[in-house]
C-alpha cells in the first residue's frame, strides 16, 4: 500500500478514533463523578446523618455508562482479554486467518448488540419507561450510552475487519496491522 493511500485511509478512520477516544474519556470522568457521589453519600450518611438516597441508583447508571462507553476505547487500546497461547503457536498466515475469522464474529456480535440496544431504546422511548424507584428517572437517557457504546464498538470492529482484509491481501501479518 502506498504512503498516500495509507494516509487517506487513516483520514477516514480519524472520526471513529476520535469518537471512541471521546467516549473513553467520558467514561473516565464518569468514574470520577461516581466516586465523588459515593464519597458524598458516605459523608452525608455517617457524618451529617442525612443520607442522599440517590447515590445507589445514580452510581449504578454511571457504572453502566462507563461499561458501555468504554468498550470501543478499550478495544482500540487492546485492553480486552485476549487468549494468545494457541494463536502464537500457529504459523503467521494461519494466525492471520484465525484473527480475521474472530474479527468477523466480533463484527456480527457487535451488529446484533447495536440492533438490540437500538430496539430497546426505541421501545423505552415509545413506552416512556421510568425507573421503579421513588426518583422515577426517565430510563431513555440512561440507556443512550448503551446504544452509543455498542455503535462505537461496531464502527471500531468494522474498521479492524477492513484493515485485516487489506493486510491479509497484501501478505502482511494481521497482528502487526490491526490493533
Amino acid at each position: 500500500m502506498s504512503l498516500d493511500k495509507e494516509k487517506k485511509d487513516m483520514r477516514l478512520l480519524r472520526p471513529i478514533i476520535r469518537l471512541s477516544n471521546g467516549a473513553g474519556h467520558l467514561a473516565e470522568w464518569l468514574v470520577v463523578l461516581m466516586m465523588g457521589l459515593i464519597l458524598f453519600e458516605v459523608f452525608m450518611r455517617y457524618v451529617i446523618q442525612r443520607p442522599l438516597r440517590i447515590a445507589d441508583e445514580f452510581s449504578a447508571y454511571m457504572l453502566a455508562g462507563i461499561s458501555f462507553l468504554g468498550t470501543a476505547y478499550t478495544w482500540t487500546k487492546r485492553g480486552h482479554v485476549r487468549i494468545t497461547s494457541l494463536i502464537s503457536s500457529l504459523p503467521p498466515r494461519v494466525a492471520s486467518w484465525v484473527r480475521l475469522i474472530t474479527l468477523v464474529v466480533a463484527l456480527i456480535f457487535s451488529v446484533l448488540l447495536s440492533w438490540a440496544g437500538y430496539s430497546y431504546l426505541a421501545f423505552s422511548f415509545r413506552m416512556g419507561m421510568k425507573s421503579a424507584t421513588w426518583l422515577n428517572v426517565p430510563l431513555q437517557w440512561v440507556q443512550i450510552p448503551l446504544v452509543a457504546g455498542f455503535f462505537l464498538l461496531l464502527c471500531v470492529v468494522a474498521e479492524n475487519v477492513v484493515r485485516a482484509i487489506v493486510a491479509l491481501r497484501s501478505g502482511k501479518n494481521i497482528e502487526e496491522e490491526v490493533p
